[in-house]
């Protein structure tokens, strides 16, 4: 009787805390799965060593093979 009494108090505080804890994972998985706004990506090429993301993805994908990214002009040392 008295686990019967206990359950019927706290099923209903459990039932709302499973419902929060699914909708904050519903919006955290929401967050992972979409994609990074342009200027994100332009950082992220930055620290690769890109100009931009345009051309991160244009090495990635084209002919090239990087190293025009790493010329050497004539007034700079090797």
């Amino acid at each position: 009787m008295v686990l019967s009494a206990l359950f019927c108090t706290f099923a209903p505080v459990m039932e709302k805390k499973r419902r929060a804890l699914r909708k904050l994972l519903e919006a955290v998985e929401h967050e992972l799965l979409k994609k990074p706004n342009r200027k994100t990506l332009d950082r992220l090429s930055l620290l690769a060593g890109f100009q931009d993301w345009d051309s991160f993805q244009e090495a990635l994908h084209g002919e090239g093979d990087g190293e025009e990214n790493f010329e050497v002009t004539a007034g700079q040392k090797k």
